[in-house]
């Protein structure tokens, strides 16, 4: 069979990670060397160079519309990559992130345009679905050529355990009614960020990078993921948050985001926390029985194997052959 050659749209492009956008490197660039392996070749902002597909990711405003629509009157087959629920207005979510009104109706002009809308999410791929035949969940992946470490089992009986959390330092909010949890409890916190964020209380700070990442995962025991769900925005998350951390045996606690609940329910690899009181039951769970953690780490790292990059290449691979079909 003969080679499919896929062209990726970015709205920006480098080849240092720390200066990508994170949903690039996690749904565009990671993925292209085990698409090749799979007979998918790929160009980065080539749209008229010879490639039939023609994928756009974050990005969808004017100059991206206008591209799209040229290159689908030439018969390019359009796919479009949502990454955050651009259905719904919520602004200013935890700081500045949210979406709006200018944000949908790009969104809505580029999902009428596409052949295929891919979305990282399942709640996403709900949203698209009411605007589009043709949405698909591609999960995010995590690459094990890069998180390759895994959590030494006899870290989890050390004193004292230690929670983590990594994210955008603006979006250090989602710690605010758990931080004094965990400061009443003695369970020291460790953020991974950008830039060092401000909380009422020490925390040990460990500055974010592509690089660096992986290793940094082991200093924790057990990642917290709280987040407000009282918003579309959040509601849209990927798993990637935690998935990335259960994929080296660090297991989570997160609130019931539908695809946290999709990584740790049903794998019971950790628990979901839906109140304050949850938060405080599954702490003194873990600190009554430290063995539990490596019972988690274990089922964390297992749950995450259909979510590795060569999985889910080979979920994109199949998409593209059927595009091509079509």
């Amino acid at each position: 069979m003969s080679r499919i050659l896929v062209n990726w749209n970015l709205r920006s492009v480098h080849q240092d990670y720390d200066k990508l956008s994170a949903s690039v490197w996690i749904r565009c660039m990671q993925l292209i060397p085990y698409l090749k392996t799979m007979g998918v070749d790929s160009t980065i902002n080539d749209p008229f160079g010879p490639a039939e597909i023609q994928l756009f990711i974050r990005y969808q405003n004017k100059q991206a519309y206008k591209l799209a629509r040229k290159l689908k009157k030439q018969g390019k087959y359009i796919v479009f990559d949502l990454v955050v629920n651009y259905f719904d207005e919520a602004e200013n979510i935890d700081g500045p992130a949210g979406t709006s009104r200018q944000q949908i109706d790009e969104c809505h002009k580029m999902v009428g345009l596409a052949d295929t809308v891919i979305c990282g999410s399942e709640f996403i791929r709900r949203r698209a679905s009411d605007f589009h035949d043709n949405a698909v969940y591609l999960p995010e992946s995590i690459d094990r050529y890069h998180f390759r470490f895994r959590k030494n089992q006899n870290d989890f009986l050390k004193q004292p355990l230690r929670a983590i959390w990594s994210g955008m330092w603006l979006k250090i909010n989602e710690l605010a009614l758990l931080y004094p949890l965990l400061r009443e409890k003695n369970i020291p916190l460790i953020v991974i960020s950008e830039q060092r964020p401000e909380l009422p209380g020490p925390f040990t700070f460990i500055p974010w990078s592509y690089h660096t990442f992986p290793r940094a995962i082991l200093e924790g025991d057990i990642c917290v993921a709280p987040r407000r769900l009282d918003n579309p925005y959040n509601k849209g998350h990927s798993h990637f948050k935690i998935g990335v951390f259960m994929a080296q045996g660090v297991p989570s606690l997160g609130a019931p985001l539908m695809s946290y609940q999709e990584v740790i329910g049903r794998a019971d690899a950790g628990m979901i926390c839906d109140s304050q009181q949850d938060w405080q039951q599954a702490l003194d769970r873990i600190l009554d029985d430290r063995r539990l953690l490596q019972t988690w780490s274990e089922k964390s790292y297992q749950a995450m194997e259909p979510y590795t990059t060569e999985k889910v290449a080979g979920r994109y691979a199949e998409l593209f052959k059927a595009a091509l079909k079509s």
